[in-house]
């Protein structure tokens, strides 16, 4: 599973050469919310890979906070096609490497701190 957070740089951790087909192939990612069906999409050169093992693991870094600035948090599901184009954000007709979710963390954490009253007890001789 991928995880980003809204308003913060991370790297894409995924694995794509067992698959891809193409030599030097560009990869478009397509990021599909489950709930709204929004799409956002953003296309990586393979050569853009930072991994030191390429065969296990491809690291790639993108602009996560312009690519989803206007996106809401939540769940989306995730694919991954080789293309030769460094321009078509069209996946019909390409071959997908990959496919996984994606979980978009909002900016700020809302889950608030529980409140815990203090509590005392008055113990008597018996």
């Amino acid at each position: 599973m991928i995880v980003y957070t809204i308003g913060q740089q991370s790297d894409t951790l995924v694995t794509l050469n067992e698959s891809t087909t193409i030599v030097n192939p560009y990869y478009l990612f397509v990021f599909t919310n489950v709930s709204t069906k929004v799409v956002y999409t953003t296309i990586v050169n393979s050569a853009s890979d930072t991994s030191e093992y390429p065969d296990r693991i491809n690291i790639y870094t993108f602009n996560t906070i312009t690519l989803f600035a206007t996106a809401q948090a939540g769940q989306y599901s995730y694919e991954v096609y080789e293309q030769v184009s460094s321009t078509n954000v069209d996946p019909s007709g390409l071959n997908l490497v990959e496919c996984g979710k994606m979980l978009l963390n909002p900016s700020t954490n809302l889950i608030q701190q529980g409140y815990e009253p203090t509590t005392t007890y008055k113990g008597y001789a018996g």
